[in-house]
């Protein structure tokens, strides 16, 4: 197996990369991107002969092409703004993609390119990541043991556990992407259609395990929306996806959207024309970085509240992921990361059937997808040893299940005074 990865030297790379290179089978690894030094040191850092840096710029499609057809899978991990053209460029190559999301607009532009892609005999899994990705399986499995579908609650926080320097600004993620997460308006569906409201209104508190606790988020753009209504199905009338932030870090951000300096329109600045969001997002990416790099836990929860056998009925999925010791990699870059390394091996090995452009939820059988993550040491459990607990109340049956991503610690605990049982 070949599997070269756009904006290989980047964040979520650095789980992709490894998890690749631990995994049987593959051949060769393509650290790909336009800097051609980071890519080249980044190869280098992984003692292994089958990590190769590549030098090519995504934005030149004809020069993409030749490259990719070097290869069997591409995982886009660059800008999701890039997500068309590369796509494009795969099902030109003639070889299967995967990517992180398309924050929501750029999904729906992907899903347009299904037919070429069939036509192709290609497959091109979009948004394979935590969330989206892991989220959608999650709510894809919750439907399964669903009669009928209500509603469905996408959440996502996380906490971090160690390392970082006090007052020093460290975006999670792509800074480009939270802008434009805290700025462009959020799909929500309601009463089965969806419509939009601000970024950062919906406040709610949710409280999650430790050490996350009580956390207030707010609706944002994302890519689940533009998916999981139809492949939920079952008449669901309601979903949203809400984030918490830390609160200072939160402010931070919202301060310089307000402000308008990520503002996407031109400016003039002294005779020359800029974009304030070029501009503060290259200003951050170059900010000193802490001297220990801030390890996270993080969380995604999946809420579906529908109906069994005419019984109301809860079904709650969290997934949590802690920092990775010897990637030296926070919890949101091994949850985001492994994933498409999965996705890649799955889809040259033939394990994918569908083709054409699908979401994860369409792509992945929900067990054997946990089971994978499982077997990588990172404990996504499963039956017998996924648990969940039954109650009976007021309100219906309510089943709780705990997906865990962990590297040598406890899975969240249970009432120990309740009989776990297999939900599978």
């Amino acid at each position: 197996m070949k599997v070269l990865i756009l904006g290989g030297y980047g964040a979520m790379a650095q789980s992709t990369v490894p998890d690749l290179l631990s995994s049987p089978g593959v051949e060769r690894v393509g650290i790909a991107g336009r800097n051609a030094s980071k890519a080249e040191a980044f190869a280098a850092s992984q003692r292994d002969d089958r990590a190769t840096s590549v030098s090519v710029d995504a934005r030149d499609s004809a020069d993409l092409v030749r490259e990719l057809k070097r290869w069997d899978c591409v995982i886009n991990s660059t800008w999701y703004d890039l997500n068309v053209p590369i796509t494009e460029a795969a099902i030109a190559a003639g070889i299967h993609y995967c990517d992180l999301g398309g924050l929501y607009h750029q999904t729906l532009r992907q899903l347009k390119l299904d037919s070429r892609a069939k036509d192709a005999g290609v497959t091109c899994i979009l948004g394979i990541g935590s969330t989206p990705g892991t989220m959608n399986v999650m709510g894809r499995h919750g439907a399964t043991k669903l009669d009928n579908v209500r509603k469905v609650q996408l959440r996502s926080s996380g906490a971090v556990v160690s390392g970082g320097e006090p007052g020093k600004f460290v975006p999670p993620y792509a800074i480009r992407t939270i802008f434009d997460e805290f700025s462009l308006d959020a799909p929500i569906l309601r009463k089965g259609k969806i419509r939009f409201v601000p970024a950062l209104s919906g406040l709610e508190r949710s409280e999650f395990m430790p050490p996350v606790g009580v956390v207030e988020g707010y609706y944002t753009i994302h890519s689940e929306l533009a998916t999981m209504p139809k492949t939920i199905g079952k008449g669901v009338q309601e979903m949203d996806f809400i984030v918490a932030f830390p609160p200072e870090f939160r402010e931070t951000v919202a301060t310089l959207v307000r402000l308008g300096l990520a503002s996407r329109e031109e400016s003039t600045v002294e005779g020359t024309k800029v974009r304030p969001y070029d501009v503060t997002s290259s200003v951050i990416d170059a900010l000193p970085k802490p001297k220990q790099p801030e390890l996270d836990v993080d969380i995604q929860r999946c809420v579906l509240v529908g109906e069994k056998d005419g019984n109301p009925m809860t079904l709650r999925y969290e997934a949590v992921t802690w920092p990775h010791e010897k990637w030296k990699v926070g919890g949101g870059v091994v949850d985001t990361g492994v994933p498409p390394s999965i996705a890649a091996q799955w889809l040259i090995r033939g394990k994918v059937k569908e083709r054409g452009v699908v979401p994860p939820e369409i792509a992945f059988d929900p067990v054997p997808y946990f089971q994978e993550l499982n077997a990588r040491g990172r404990k996504i459990a499963t039956a017998p040893d996924f648990w969940a607990t039954k109650r009976r109340s007021g309100f219906g049956q309510s089943i709780y299940c705990a997906f865990t991503l962990v590297e040598g610690r406890p899975q969240m605990r249970l009432p120990q005074k309740r009989k776990p049982v297999p939900p599978f």
